[in-house]
């Protein structure tokens, strides 16, 4: 076929680079189950990189180069770090790689048909082999090389993790997994996330890191994982755990939030709730042992525009009260807020004074808000205040 047919097969095929990457794209989705975990940003990346392989060995194939330059094998060692820091497996990267590569010889057959001579397919199969063989050298070189960097700095990469759960940038939880299994941790999930202020200099950050870490170091199970945003010490440990990081900043004397457990992929969400309650908390809403809680953080989410649904903050509020069997809880609470004293709100529903104050003891056991109290009375109100 001689330079200039080939020149004009791999014009044809530029011209439908977006189709031809989409099929590729499309089969290592299917072919690969790591890949169907990816995020919509990592499956954008998955497409630039196979759009600039699919180019790049049709320039090589026109020129009839037989393998990958050093520049471009550089660039493959960069993507297996990447994929290193990603938590992605190199066999799953590899393999993909292996599946596109197929999809593109079988495209290529399709568009060029007769077109191609003997010796353009031996050309275009030597070169793809070549290649093959290249990229996945490539990508476990970059892949191993990055790996034995998590491993040197284990806590800065558990560090890494939480800060990228903690922006949304790791979202996935097959994402999550790989990263993890990578960097040989089992963080808890669900998570109890806890953001917790210290007096303000470093030294004071990391001695709360320790006072909250240091007696979990040596316990068997989930690993939590710890970081500073804005000054504020931010910890994912176990449910079981966040017993022990609640007293040790109740004992300190520091503002903190805890919030309930919940799956990693939702910590983005949970974290800007805690951050925000932090933020806008009046002093009178920490109570007497200087925290806030899942609660406490929707009600001032909801005041502050922090974006979240109404029902979302009754529900998270109120609990076990919207139970059917609670219902009566519920009324009395409502009469209580609408008449202002027990006493009174006992005439107006016709019960005995006892029994209203029973009742309402049983709203504080049941929710963790006692009415009788400002802050939490508030938290209550604005709960009931929102239609069912």
């Amino acid at each position: 076929m001689g330079y200039e047919e080939r020149l004009r097969v791999s014009a044809e095929l530029e011209r439908d680079r977006v189709g031809l990457v989409e099929r590729i794209v499309a089969e290592v989705y299917e072919e690969v189950p790591a890949y169907r975990a990816l995020h919509t940003s990592q499956l954008t990346e998955v497409r630039a990189i196979t759009a600039w392989l699919v180019t790049r060995s049709m320039e090589l194939w026109v020129r009839g180069a037989q393998r990958l330059p050093p520049e471009d094998v550089e660039r493959l060692r960069g993507i297996g770090r990447a994929r290193a820091a990603d938590g992605r497996s190199i066999g799953a990267v590899v393999r993909a790689h292996r599946v596109g590569s197929a999809v593109a010889v079988r495209l290529i057959r399709e568009r060029a048909g007769d077109s191609l001579d003997t010796a353009d397919v031996f050309a275009l199969g030597e070169l793809w082999l070549t290649s093959l063989d290249q990229i996945s050298e490539s990508l476990s070189q970059g892949h191993a090389e990055a790996a034995d960097r998590l491993d040197a700095d284990r806590e800065r990469a558990r560090r890494t993790l939480l800060d990228d759960l903690l922006i949304g940038r790791q979202s996935s939880p097959g994402a999550i997994r790989d990263r993890s299994r990578t960097l040989g941790l089992t963080p808890p999930d669900p998570a109890v996330l806890v953001v917790a202020e210290p007096a303000g200099d470093a030294g004071e950050v990391e001695a709360v890191v320790s006072a909250l870490l240091e007696p979990l170091a040596a316990k068997a199970g989930a690993d939590p994982l710890v970081t500073t945003r804005s000054g504020r010490v931010v910890v994912l440990v176990s449910a079981e755990d966040a017993t022990h990081l609640t007293r040790v900043l109740i004992d300190r004397g520091r503002r903190g939030c805890v919030l309930e457990p919940r799956e990693l992929s939702d910590m983005s969400w949970a974290y800007r709730l805690a951050d925000g309650a932090l933020e806008t908390a009046p002093p009178h809403a920490l109570g007497e042992d200087g925290l806030l809680r899942e609660a406490d953080a929707c009600v001032l989410a909801l005041l502050n525009g922090g974006g979240i649904a109404p029902a979302t903050v009754r529900r998270t509020v109120l609990g076990p009260l919207l139970d059917p069997a609670n219902r009566h809880l519920l009324e009395t609470l409502g009469a209580y807020f609408r008449e202002g004293a027990a006493t009174t709100a006992a005439e107006a529903m016709h019960v005995h004074a006892q029994t209203l104050r029973y009742r309402l003891r049983r709203v504080r056991e049941l929710t963790g808000h006692d009415p009788h109290r400002p802050w939490p009375r508030f938290v209550l109100e604005t709960a009931c205040a929102i239609a069912s």
